[in-house]
This record gives structure tokens, sequence and C-alpha cells, in this order.
């Protein structure tokens, strides 16, 4: 068998197969019917013919450029009701520009795309990601939202304010305390933990709550929360690693230093960019306060800060990729459904396998198409990132531009 015979037949070794006697004739008859032109695979050579007779037993060709050897057997391909179809052939009798082949036992078959792609090596856009549901619950988003309606107003904007959202969240911690600071960190900056709440927090991730500073069983709390946790797991392990007695000591050295400083309670959470931790917020209580930081309060402010760090995310991305002097996003190919989108950023990468939902801005006949997508598929290759992206929303009157611009570069599409 001949390397383009193998390759077609190991392309669709996995193809659907059509073995109804009935429904293979159906095929035959619909290709006669319309004129449409099959491509016989015989020797290292492709001819294109028609169909000229269906019979019970064969089927008749119309082959003008077609040579015999001694070779019998071929491939023939065509497509047919949005369908590409293979079938291998028995040649069994040739006259002039007449082939005679066997009735086929089968037929495979793939299904082509509803729109064609079309390929580009010049095509650029601008892209942002768009807000996406937070918590598990849409419940506890719904009442967060209704709650905090400007903020999450503001967090739906293409180019959010970090100063508008910064000063709405420091109102809501004011109305606890007015100790409170945050601290960033450099990308490569190396992290030398100060003390055990900075490793929680910065190194393990962790929201950290000390509901009361003043008895130790305030350091060791257990939460009714997924999200808050005191310092009971360090503890435990302390347990566990030096006894008792050494571990309470441990809490103890803690509790003392917080004592000294009058520190009633406080409250620490990590803020993340691009899935890691860049720095920290942390809200304080004092003996002079006599308030201490309830649980409650403690959740609605790191849910708060879950999406401010989103929105530091967001400020980045559109910075480096949406903004009109950012770097432009090559698409490989694009469809009235979709594009395929290449990146070389592979934090960005990864932190967009989580945050699928993207607004695109698409160069098209002078002016941006407003696109809206969802990435469904990623793979890596050489270096290189791409993402997959499907269709749900535009601008209105965008799609038909779309549709124009793809037309008008149809001899360039690809299956």
């Amino acid at each position: 068998m001949l390397r383009m015979q193998d390759k077609l037949i190991e392309d669709f070794s996995s193809a659907i197969i059509e073995e109804n006697y009935y429904r293979v004739g159906n095929i035959f008859y619909f290709l006669k019917a319309k004129r449409s032109f099959v491509i016989m695979h015989y020797g290292d050579t492709s001819i294109r013919g028609r169909i000229i007779r269906v019979l019970d037993d064969r089927i008749i060709l119309f082959m003008p450029e077609f040579q015999r050897s001694q070779e019998r057997r071929s491939i023939l391909t065509f497509e047919a009701l949005n369908r590409y179809y293979f079938c291998e052939i028995l040649i069994t009798n040739t006259r002039q520009d007449i082939v005679e082949i066997q009735y086929p036992e089968k037929l495979k078959f793939i299904t082509r795309r509803l729109y064609p792609r079309i390929q580009f090596d010049d095509l650029f856009m601008r892209f942002i990601t768009l807000y996406s549901q937070f918590f598990k619950s849409k419940d506890e988003e719904r009442e967060l939202e209704n709650a905090y309606p400007l903020f999450f107003q503001e967090i739906r904007e293409d180019n959010p304010s970090l100063r508008i959202l910064y000063q709405l969240i420091t109102d809501e911690v004011r109305k606890i305390t007015s100790d409170f600071e945050i601290k960033m960190f450099h990308e490569n900056q190396i992290l030398g933990f100060e003390n055990l709440i900075e490793k929680m927090v910065m190194g393990e991730g962790r929201y950290v709550l000390i509901q009361d500073c003043s008895v130790l069983d305030g350091y060791t709390s257990i939460y009714e929360s997924a999200m808050i946790v005191s310092m009971h797991d360090h503890y435990e392990q302390a347990v566990t690693r030096v006894g008792v007695k050494e571990a309470q000591n441990e809490i103890y050295e803690i509790q003392k230093d917080d004592i000294s400083n009058f520190r009633l309670s406080y409250f620490a959470l990590p803020i993340i960019i691009f899935d890691r931790t860049r720095g920290y917020f942390i809200m304080r209580t004092n003996v002079f306060d006599k308030r201490n930081i309830f649980l409650s309060q403690a959740e609605d402010i790191a849910r708060l800060f879950r999406v401010f760090s989103y929105a530091i995310t967001k400020v980045s991305i559109r910075t480096s990729h949406f903004d009109n002097v950012s770097a432009r996003t090559r698409i490989v190919n694009i469809s009235m459904s979709g594009l395929l989108m290449e990146i070389q950023d592979a934090t960005l990468y990864e932190y967009l396998k989580k945050n699928k939902r993207i607004k695109m801005l698409i160069p098209v006949m002078g002016e941006d198409l407003e696109v809206y997508g969802e990435i469904k598929r990623f793979f890596a290759q050489d270096g290189y990132y791409y993402m997959g992206v499907l269709f749900f929303k535009t601008r209105p009157g965008d799609i038909i531009k779309l549709e124009e611009y793809l037309y008008e570069n149809k001899n360039y599409q690809f299956f």
C-alpha cells in the first residue's frame, strides 16, 4: 500500500462507519444527482471524476485522466451532506475514460465543521477577562452582591478602578477597626516570614482569624467556616511533633507578644494575583477598642478581597493584552463560531484555565469587532500556548461584519 493511501487509512481509522446497503447506495445516488466530484487515490496519483451510474453490484465512474496499472485496489474520497467520506474500493473493469468498481461494503465518514475556519498569519486581537461567579453557592454570591452593589458594579467594568474598589473595601474595614495595613511583595522577591501569621498567609494561602487574644483557646478555635481558620492545625502539628506542653508554649509566646502590643483580635488574608500570593492584608482591634472581630465580619472582608484580587489581575491583563498600546494576541484561525488564539505567557495561560470567559476586540475592515467567548480547549506546543474560544455573544451588527470578512478571505480556509 502506498504512503498516501496509508495516510488516508490512518486518518479515517476512528471515523464513523456506515454499513447499511441502502444508505450507502443513497449517498452514491446523491453524488450522481448533484454531479458532485469524487477523488480516486490510485497509485501515487489523485484523479477527479464523477459517478455516472449506480447498479446493484457495481458503480460506474467517469475518470478522464485514469491510467490503469496492475494495481486493482484504490481509495475513493468525496464530500456530501457536510461530511467527508472514505471507502476502499476494488476496480473490476476499465475502458477508455470509464472505471467500474465493486459496490463498497461500507463507507467511513467524518463530519465537517458547520463553519469553516480561516487561517491567518497577520491577524491579532485584544482581550480581557469577564467577571464570573466566584463562590460555589449562587445564593452566597447574590447575597454579597446585594450587600455591596457599588463594589460589584465597578468590578464588571472593562477597566475597574482599583482606587475606588480599595476605598469601598476600606470603608467596610473601618466600620470594624481603623488599624489595618496591606503589604505587597515583588514577584521575584525571596520571602522570609517574620512570624507564624505571615507563614500561614503568605506561605500557605490561609485566611487566619484570631478572635480573642486574651485566652489561649482564641488561637486554637475551630470555626464553622470553609474559608476562615485559626492556628488550630499548627497547634495540632506541634503537639504531634513536640508534645502538648511545648505546643502550648509556642502558642503562649505568640499570645504574649500580642498582649504586649495591646492586640485583642486580628484577621489576616492573602492577596492573590494570577493565582499566586503576592501580598497580604491584616486588620487588628486592640484592648482600647473593646471590640473583637467576629467570624461573619471576617468572612465578608475575605470575600471582598477575593474579588479585589481578581480586579488586580484583570487590570494587569488589561495593561498587557487589552489597552491600545498593549501587545496583541495572535489569532491562528477564526470562524463564525470561534477562534484559536496564541500566547507566550505561561502564567496567563494557567490563569485562564480557571477564568475562561473573555471579551475580545478583533480588528476587521478598519474597526474593532466586540466579541464575547468562552475558552473550551487548551494545549501547548513548542513554547507557545493555544486556546480554542467558542463565541457566545457579539455587539449588534458585528457578526454580519465578521461573516463578510471571512467570506472575502474564504480562499485561505482549511478544514
